[in-house]
């Protein structure tokens, strides 16, 4: 049971690389192409909201075993996120749809995909420390 929770964190530290290769195409626009930004966009979205759900799911499981999982406040983080995603994903669409307001939106826009990254960080360490004393009990 416990070589479950390995999973959900392996998937989390992908779907961060996706949001830092994503972050550096928009912010450095090397290679960048809407279509592919939003592509990979969206990919960094869906597999964060994945992985939030089958987070919530090995977690679910293993406390049905028996087994208590100290985390903190890393589930709340996990769904602030997921709301700072939909935002700044309404955001980039209006970014793209609406350019009169390109100027105004574009940091907003920048700012939220950086602060879900800053806050990806967070929920490693979170998530590290107690998925370390779990495997250690």
């Amino acid at each position: 049971m416990k070589i479950l929770s390995v999973f959900h964190p392996l998937f989390q530290v992908a779907t961060f690389v996706v949001g830092v290769y994503n972050a550096r195409m928009g912010i450095t626009r090397k290679n960048f192409t809407y279509r592919r930004h939003f592509r990979f966009g969206m990919l960094y979205y869906g597999m964060a909201v994945l992985g939030l759900s089958g987070g919530m799911m090995i977690t679910e499981s293993l406390e049905e075993a028996g087994h208590e999982i100290e985390l903190g406040s890393h589930l709340e983080i996990a769904f602030l996120m997921v709301f700072l995603f939909v935002l700044a994903g309404v955001l980039g669409l209006l970014v793209h749809y609406r350019p009169n307001l390109r100027k105004g939106l574009m940091p907003v826009h920048k700012y939220l995909n950086l602060a879900t990254l800053l806050l990806f960080i967070y929920q490693a360490v979170t998530g590290f420390s107690g998925l370390l004393r779990f495997l250690l009990s």
